[in-house]
């Protein structure tokens, strides 16, 4: 019978909590029933050997280092950005002054020019007697122009930023503890991060949007780059539904009033 491992289902406490909780990440396994087999007939070292057991540390020193990682390239792709807006504020300051330069020089000359025609000799009277001409006006100076005016470029608004606190790690019974975000350790694609709904997940979560800097306790610093909404239930495999793939880390909390929940993808 083919394997189904679903991300999460809907906790028994959910009804009595919120409209539609979160669901349980992981899922359930049957299989037919096996031959009845004699103990006896096994061998010592069938009896004896047991699953392997896992190594949560070993697990926890891989999701770290790929945290760093993650954090590492972010932070140099901050300093891009930051230097970028920097060249920008620059160019946008010097062609300010050159445009005020500019006006101040253009200025300067519409006076010279005022003054010469000021000075400028009247015309020699005519030899027969005529009445005295009014003396002529001094030209008005010319306006001087108006300084340009010079856009400011406003920079960027900081991105949103998030944290995330993380309590710990387990299964549904750590979820429906409502002590706080967990790693939900039976999703084994990807690193999930799991609220219930009515336990604060929904106000905690659904606000990001792409583009928010996360900072998930005990994790790293990651950016919001998709939300995705799949139904209740849904396998591990909708993660790679997300631009790319399977993220490195995602959230979840269930929509209240509905049979879905929302997935944020971090990278």
């Amino acid at each position: 019978m083919e394997r189904k491992t679903v991300l999460f289902r809907r906790s028994s406490i959910a009804a009595t909590a919120a409209l539609g909780g979160l669901l349980l990440v992981g899922g359930t396994l049957t299989q037919p029933p096996a031959p009845a087999e004699s103990v006896s007939a096994r061998p010592e070292a069938t009896l004896q050997a047991g699953p392997p057991i896992p190594d949560p540390q070993q697990e926890h020193r891989e999701v770290v280092e790929r945290a760093a990682v993650l954090t590492s390239d972010a932070a140099k792709l901050k300093a891009q950005q930051d230097a970028a807006a920097a060249a920008s504020a620059a160019a946008a300051a010097q062609k300010k002054a050159q445009e005020e330069q500019a006006a101040q020089q253009a200025k300067a000359a519409a006076a010279a020019a005022a003054a010469a025609s000021a000075q400028a000799p009247a015309p020699a009277q005519a030899a027969a007697p005529a009445p005295p001409a009014p003396a002529p006006a001094a030209p008005v100076a010319a306006a001087a122009p108006a300084a340009a005016t010079v856009p400011v470029q406003q920079q960027a608004p900081a991105a949103p930023t998030a944290y995330i606190p993380v309590v710990g790690a387990g299964g549904q019974s750590a979820v429906d503890a409502c002590a706080g975000p967990i790693r939900f350790t039976p999703v084994t694609a990807s690193v999930s991060i799991v609220e219930h709904d009515f336990c604060g997940g929904w106000s905690r979560m659904s606000w990001i949007q792409p583009g928010t800097v996360v900072t998930v306790q005990g994790y790293g610093t990651y950016t919001a780059f998709q939300r995705l909404v799949v139904a209740n239930s849904a396998p591990q495999s909708v993660l790679a539904g997300f631009a790319g793939g399977y993220p490195p880390i995602f959230l979840q909390t269930c929509i209240p009033g509905t049979d879905e929940m929302l997935l944020i993808g971090l990278h």
